[in-house]
């Protein structure tokens, strides 16, 4: 569990700096053009590290979920996937919902928790949220919200990916958390 601990932290670490204007002004003098596609691989390869953490980590049950938490479950990571595609693109959308990435956070972590009730969900959707509020809220103290250009039919264009993408997750959903989301082997003779 340590090491699942220690995965978020350095996940949040890197996380902090977009919304911390002097450390990502230190960051884009040091990287300058190359500030993105490092920032990009670096979250790509921490979030490996906190799934093979996730994996690792022991599984003990402290809660029993109620019945219809799966059920939610599928409806808030649908949610919150669509959140990640009005991200993804520059509709009116991402305007409105101003925060979707944070707020499509809190919709599959809450989702997430409602399904399962041991330990290691527990610490890793818990520290997944509790990452997405310390951004909101250190993004609403330390940098004015500015509204991004608005383009015609990406509000569409968000919300197709947003359900393309969840049909991903749930396809490889087993590679990365190592359960399927659903189980064909009772359907099966």
């Amino acid at each position: 569990m340590s090491m699942l601990v220690a995965a978020l932290a350095l996940f949040a670490l890197a996380h902090l700096v977009p919304v911390i204007p002097p450390a990502k002004s230190m960051a884009l003098s040091m990287l300058g053009r190359a500030y993105g596609p490092v920032y990009g691989v670096l979250s790509l390869l921490l979030l490996v590290l906190v799934f093979v953490a996730l994996r690792a980590a022991p599984t003990a049950y402290v809660y029993s979920p109620p019945a219809w938490g799966r059920h939610a479950n599928f409806l808030l990571t649908l949610l919150a996937f669509f959140c990640f595609g009005i991200f993804a693109f520059r509709g009116s959308l991402r305007n409105r919902l101003k925060y979707p990435v944070a707020i499509g956070v809190t919709l599959w972590a809450i989702g997430h928790l409602l399904a399962n009730g041991d330990a290691r969900s527990i610490v890793f959707f818990a520290g997944f949220w509790g990452i997405a509020i310390v951004q909101v809220l250190l993004s609403l103290r330390l940098r004015a919200w500015k509204p991004s250009e608005v383009r015609a039919g990406h509000d569409g264009l968000s919300l197709l990916f947003g359900a393309a993408f969840y049909g991903v997750a749930v396809q490889l959903h087993s590679v990365f958390a190592g359960v399927p989301v659903i189980d064909i082997s009772v359907f099966q003779s």
